[in-house]
């Protein structure tokens, strides 16, 4: 297989190189600085982006005023805003590259593995609150559950260290 990628012509080694990256995100600080992170990266011009946000009304993430009108309709309303968002970031940014967005539903670790399954991505970007101790335990890591399940290569953003984060 190496051989035949070396002796491929130029074009051809090109076209397999290209990545698939799909970000995942919610209304979280943590996915803002998976943003910033893919914006930061030096990307190769066709690569791929499907930026992707998860709705998962089972969770309980909404008010309980929300959650007595219409639930789905507000999540999907949230969800569709975020991708959007980042879509118009991206594109900013990256004008060339491809863009898709999608809402999902379900959920999440379970969403954005599938959806990763059936986009057959590169690679999976996505932010961790980082949280520590009895919250980390009782809330869980998505990123983590995410990473330990991927069908490919995932990138955790994770909070910069700070000096006066740790003496807090």
């Amino acid at each position: 297989m190496l051989l035949n990628l070396l002796s491929a012509p130029k074009t051809n080694l090109r076209s397999l190189t290209n990545m698939k990256i799909l970000i995942s995100l919610d209304s979280s600080s943590s996915s803002q600085r998976a943003i910033d992170f893919a914006l930061s990266r030096p990307w190769a011009e066709d690569d791929e982006f499907l930026i992707v946000s998860v709705v998962d009304v089972d969770r309980g993430d909404m008010s309980m005023a929300s959650a007595m009108t219409s639930p789905n309709k507000t999540f999907n309303s949230e969800a569709e805003r975020i991708v959007s968002e980042a879509k118009e970031l991206l594109h900013n940014y990256l004008p060339q590259h491809k863009l898709e967005t999608r809402c999902l539903s379900g959920p999440i670790k379970q969403a954005i593995i599938e959806c990763a399954k059936n986009w057959s991505a590169d690679l999976i970007l996505l932010g961790s609150q980082g949280r520590q101790g009895l919250n980390r335990l009782v809330l869980g890591s998505i990123a983590e559950e995410v990473l330990r399940d991927a069908p490919c290569s995932v990138q955790i953003v994770r909070r910069k260290f700070s000096r006066r984060e740790d003496q807090s």
